[in-house]
């Protein structure tokens, strides 16, 4: 039978999700507790992610035999599986369900954080001052929409296309304190970056957060991002770093 599985990670600990000849991938991780029960296929994945990138829920296939437990299987593959890594749930889908090509929309979010920086969050937030939320917004929005995004990837991806659907592009803040997520502090805490698309060009989310961060720093910079955009050029071509960036949800047909 032919089961998803759907499970988290700690990027941090890990070259990317795909597999690579020096087996420090997730699914490197994932094949290896897999074949500690039986299990010798290779996993497919539903949205690659970069070295360092997280997921709280990435969605990966394999065949199994048809006496197993899901349950029983379930426990058992944590038991194999690295710490950085969760399996959240295991169920039985189509044959003709693929993680990548059934896939209709990947959700994924940034996360800022405004307060002093510290060794116990570094891998896990991008360390940020406070910004204009506004301005940041005004960036984001210029991303909504199908268009060509050959600006705004990582090239030698080998894409066929540059060409993606944008449905959602804003960023929203916390006020809480970091002591007490009861208590109101008086400047955003966390910045929380979210798109939404039809798919995304390797880098392209983590460079659109460097061009729209940089867009919010002034109004200047706004307007030479606005002028650089019409023309089909990014405002810089470094991105934004790995850690900030989460894989929320991958939408099926």
């Amino acid at each position: 039978m032919k089961i998803a599985l759907k499970y988290s990670y700690n990027g941090s600990k890990f070259s990317g999700l795909q597999t690579q000849s020096n087996k420090q991938a997730v699914e490197d991780a994932i094949n290896e507790a897999l074949n500690h029960v039986g299990i010798y296929e290779p996993i497919l994945s539903g949205s690659r992610t970069d070295s360092g990138v997280h997921s709280s829920n990435q969605i990966s296939t394999v065949h199994c035999g048809d006496f197993w437990d899901l349950d029983r299987l379930k426990e058992q593959i944590n038991r194999h599986l690295s710490p950085y890594i969760s399996l959240k749930d295991i169920y039985i889908v189509d044959e003709d369900f693929h993680p990548r090509f059934s896939a209709v929309a990947r959700e994924y979010r940034y996360i800022i954080y405004h307060g002093k920086k510290s060794p116990f969050l570094s891998d896990f937030v991008y360390f940020y001052p406070n910004l204009n939320l506004q301005r940041l917004n005004l960036a984001l929005s210029y991303f909504i929409g199908i268009q060509d995004f050959k600006p705004f990837y990582k090239v030698g991806s080998g894409e066929k296309s540059t060409i993606r659907e944008i449905y959602k592009a804003y960023a929203y803040q916390i006020y809480k304190t970091p002591l007490s997520l009861k208590r109101r502090s008086l400047n955003p805490n966390l910045t929380i970056i979210k798109f939404k698309a039809n798919g995304f060009l390797r880098a392209q989310i983590r460079l659109m957060v460097a061009n729209a961060l940089k867009a919010a720093n002034s109004d200047m910079e706004l307007a030479k991002f606005d002028k650089l955009y019409k023309s089909q050029k990014p405002l810089t071509k470094i991105p934004a770093p790995p850690n900030g960036l989460y894989l929320k949800k991958i939408f099926f047909r």
